[in-house]
């Protein structure tokens, strides 16, 4: 009986009972992308990622390249054959080979990957084609080209740039490739197959229902999507039918989401069609008329899908973090939210100085809640609200001026008058409404224990001995404790049973515990587990010791605590929301990077609706999601690629493109700069890289952005570079990309060199040993000529028996056995002696011309070959051991 008064309460008050939806409408996340964002216009003919991962736009003014980052646009060259051949490009293909082809206005393009622009190709005979704007281009099995014009059908060998003209016709043929074979339409109804093996074409049915009809070939169903009206059967192809949209739009494209639905973009709009459980729906795409102009669809290699539209592309990401904002509807609603509370009829949404607001379960508008002026008189701000169906006044309300009781049916109000004390305020920001008959209520530095069916105050509790300087924050019951969050003085514990109050501390790894001095915002009881939301983070307290234990000091203030149906906890903070999973001990952070339009949460402001979605209240508005949607992780890693690396001297620059082998680098050019990016489309803002130089870096550096890795004056050497990406959940590509890079020594580094050193120093060895050998020789040469000049200055030796000998008057010496004869002009002399020591006495005159005889040269007559004849007449023999001696005579 008490939930059905209040639902009729809730009702009559807020005048909830019409209800206004839109069964046929479906809100998807959307992110444009536009001029703006960097596109070259707005008009968005053709969408393709390549094999690289890279998203590619044909615009009605150029070819654009997307990477989530920035857009690379290629234009139209005016008489060049480099550029595109016309700006206005319709469809975009690629063909088994990984060749990238750019239909225009004006012909057909093959992009150069190496060198990252495109060639015309010029084969066509302009003279027996009507016209050369490609519209479409498909790809058969054997990885040709069948291109779709304004009036041709045209054959195109992707490898030979052989082509044919396969139909003409004055108005657009429609053309779809089933199962490796052409089929095509003309205006007339005719539906046509080609055989390409003996060119010929063979007509399967005339239908006047297919005059100016889309229709389509769907891969993953493997199905030809024809109008409903038209029932044929075509060869062995399954068929579908197209439903009947609403106001009877067209469509002009088409993609299969999953084997039950599709989308379908027309000039009217985009819809979902389920063609299993033929329902239908329209996907809100904004009230612009141009963007919900539909001119293409894509489904990504991630499952993106990509709307091409004449106002910029809309993608959408099941992966993408769906978070809905909500602003007041009312009239002079002020969005600065400070407290939700759920009921069972809808949202109560408390706003800073400016009302109560209601959202109905059965409605998105939010309807202000009016009060008799003589609340509005006495009531500036409410803090808190809670619903008490025992009361005859089931509104409670927390305010700036004490308790307020409320009943919206007659509009009739009481103020519950609270026992304020001295250093006491009445001022209440807190409502707990427990089990028993009893409700909490906080005044500035007191809570009191209220009857819910009277209203009457049964006890209060003053505070003022632990609280000198903050007012109280919150209320929570758990156990048999009333728990007290204050805005500065800690946590406090009332026994409900004892009735005595303790400050809560908190446990140190000294085991000492400390008193918890950081302000305190919000209590969530959870089992038996009290969980605590300070300046500094998370905190959780447990009954079995009364301890506070921190779980997140991240220094980030939680506001607001909120537990989903998993299990995990939720909390509004001042930079976002966060998430905490108590199992894994795992946290998530939630910022504007992932679509919030709040940064900053407020007290009070989490709750969980019937159907647990969370919602959070902020500075700007509400705050609502679904936590399963939120908390799936992206499975998708990004591509990672190396785009460009730049080497730099101090005259010049290299760049390389091409890192299919590796890079060598002379030494002069030891700067280098590495741009890479990774390719994941979900949240390009939130993608995460880290590189590193094996060989150079001791750690991985990380960025937040594909910001270019700048190494200045590498030593020479062997290095490799890997870099890897990570997407929106952290989730990374695990291979990454490598590239091998090599710094050549300079040339005094090289083997050459050493070579050059090594023989060096063998020279210089050498030329030391020469020379030491040279100042040796020029020594004994010195010392020779020392020893001659002495010789030479000597006029007579003394021989070992005491005999005075001139020199001058010395003629020959001859030896005999152990004694020499020294044969003068007069007389002959014989001592005891070697013939050897006696000539080293001698000066340079005296020579040895056999073992047995020394002569002096300047008493030579004559001399031949054997023998030397002295004055006066003593011929001497001459041996040919030395001979030569006598010879220099």
């Amino acid at each position: 009986m008490r939930f059905k008064r209040k639902h009729i309460i809730l009702l009559v008050f807020f005048n909830y009972l019409a209800v206004y939806s839109q069964v046929n409408e479906k809100t998807l996340l959307f992110k444009t992308i536009t001029t703006e964002h960097g596109l070259s216009n707005n008009v968005i003919y053709d969408i393709l990622q390549d094999k690289d991962g890279y998203i590619w736009f044909g615009t009605d003014n150029g070819l654009n390249k997307f990477d989530g980052y920035i857009v690379k646009k290629f234009f139209n060259i005016p008489n060049s054959e480099e550029g595109l051949s016309s700006s206005v490009v319709r469809s975009i293909i690629e063909d088994n080979s990984g060749n990238l082809w750019v239909g225009t206005k004006n012909g057909l393009n093959l992009y150069n990957r190496a060198e990252n622009k495109f060639s015309q190709i010029t084969v066509f005979d302009r003279s027996k084609i009507m016209n050369l704007e490609i519209m479409n281009m498909s790809l058969d099995k054997e990885g040709n080209i069948w291109m779709n014009t304004l009036n041709d059908i045209i054959y195109f060998n992707s490898k030979t740039h052989e082509y044919k003209v396969v139909y003409s016709s004055v108005l657009t043929p429609f053309m779809v490739i089933i199962k490796g074979k052409m089929y095509y339409k003309n205006d007339n109804g005719d539906f046509y197959s080609y055989d390409t093996k003996n060119n010929k074409s063979e007509q399967i049915f005339n239908d006047t229902n297919l005059i100016r009809k889309y229709l389509d070939y769907g891969k993953r169903s493997k199905s030809l999507w024809l109008p409903k009206h038209v029932n044929k059967s075509i060869d062995s192809i399954r068929v579908n039918y197209l439903p009947v949209l609403p106001d009877n739009p067209e469509p002009n494209s088409l993609i299969e989401l999953n084997d039950h639905s599709i989308w379908l973009g027309t000039n009217q709009g985009l819809f979902e069609y389920n063609y299993k459980g033929k329902s239908l729906q329209k996907i809100k795409l904004g009230t612009s008329a141009l963007s919900n102009q539909i001119r293409s669809l894509y489904k990504d290699n991630f499952g993106g899908i990509w709307v091409g539209t004449l106002s910029g592309v809309m993608h959408y990401d099941i992966n993408r973090k769906h978070f809905r904002h909500k602003q007041l509807e009312a009239e002079d609603a002020e969005n600065i939210i400070m407290g939700l509370y759920s009921s069972q009829s809808g949202i109560f949404a408390n706003t800073f100085g400016n009302g109560i607001h209601f959202i109905s379960n059965n409605s998105e508008v939010s309807k202000r809640l009016v009060f008799p002026e003589a609340i509005k008189n006495h009531v500036k701000y409410v803090w808190d609200i809670e619903e008490i169906p025992e009361s005859k006044l089931p509104i409670w309300l927390a305010t700036n001026n004490g308790l307020v009781c409320f009943n919206p049916i007659d509009l009739k109000f009481d103020m519950i008058e609270l026992p304020i004390q001295e250093l006491d305020k009445n001022i209440s920001f807190s409502i707990l409404n427990t089990k028993d008959n009893f409700i909490w209520i906080s005044s500035y530095r007191a809570i009191h224990q209220v009857n819910k069916s009277n209203g009457d105050v049964v006890k209060s509790f003053p505070l003022n001995e632990f609280m000198e300087h903050s007012g109280i924050q919150k209320l929570e019951t758990l156990g048999n404790y009333i728990f007290i969050a204050t805005e500065g003085e800690g946590l406090l514990a009332l026994d409900k049973t004892t009735h005595k109050t303790i400050k809560v501390k908190v446990a140190s790894q000294n085991d000492l515990p400390q008193q918890f001095e950081a302000p305190i915002w919000d209590l969530l009881a959870d089992n038996d587990t009290l969980w605590i939301g300070s300046n500094q983070g998370l905190y959780k307290l447990t009954l079995d010791d009364l301890m506070i234990t921190p779980v997140l000091e991240d220094n980030q203030v939680v506001f607001s605590i909120i537990k989903d149906d998993d299990g995990h906890f939720w909390m509004g903070s001042d930079t976002g929301i966060k998430l905490y999973n108590p199992t894994h001990k795992i946290s998530r952070y939630f910022t504007n990077k992932n679509g919030l339009k709040n940064l900053e949460f407020n007290r009070k402001s989490a709750i969980k609706t019937q159907d647990g979605d969370l919602w959070f209240g902020g500075t700007n508005g509400i705050t609502k999601f679904i936590p399963k949607n939120i908390k799936k992780e992206n499975p998708n890693t990004p591509f990672v690629h190396i785009t460009k690396l730049k080497a730099v001297a101090s005259d010049s620059s290299i760049i390389y493109t091409d890192f299919e082998k590796p890079i060598t680098l002379p030494w002069k050019y030891n700067t280098i700069e590495i741009s890479y990016v990774g390719l994941n489309f979900t949240n390009s803002s939130q993608n995460t890289y880290k590189y590193k130089m094996a060989g150079y870096d001791p750690d991985w550096v990380v960025n937040n952005q594909p910001i270019a890795a700048r190494y200045v004056k590498l030593p020479f050497g062997s290095y490799e570079f890997n870099v890897t990406s990570a997407n929106n959940d952290g989730l990374y590509n695990s291979n990454g990309k490598t590239i091998t890079i090599k710094i050549k020594p300079p040339f005094w580094r090289t083997n050459t060199a050493y070579v050059i050193y090594i023989l060096s120093i063998i020279g210089l060895f050498k030329l030391f040993q020469s020379l030491k050998k040279y100042r040796t020789r020029i020594k004994e040469v010195e010392k020779e000529k020392y020893q001659i000049a002495k010789k030479v200055e000597r006029v007579s030796i003394i021989l070992n028996n005491k005999s005075k000998i001139y020199l001058d008057q010395l003629v020959y010496i001859k030896s005999d056995g152990n004694y020499l004869e020294f044969i003068t002009e007069g007389k002959t002399i014989i001592d005891r002696n070697k013939l050897k020591d006696v000539l080293e006495e001698l000066p340079p005159n005296f020579v040895r011309v056999h073992r047995s005889y020394v002569v002096n040269k300047n008493h030579i007559k004559s001399q031949n070959s054997t023998s030397v004849v002295l004055h006066p007449n003593f011929e001497i023999p001459i041996s040919r051991t030395f001979k030569s001696n006598i010879e220099k005579h």
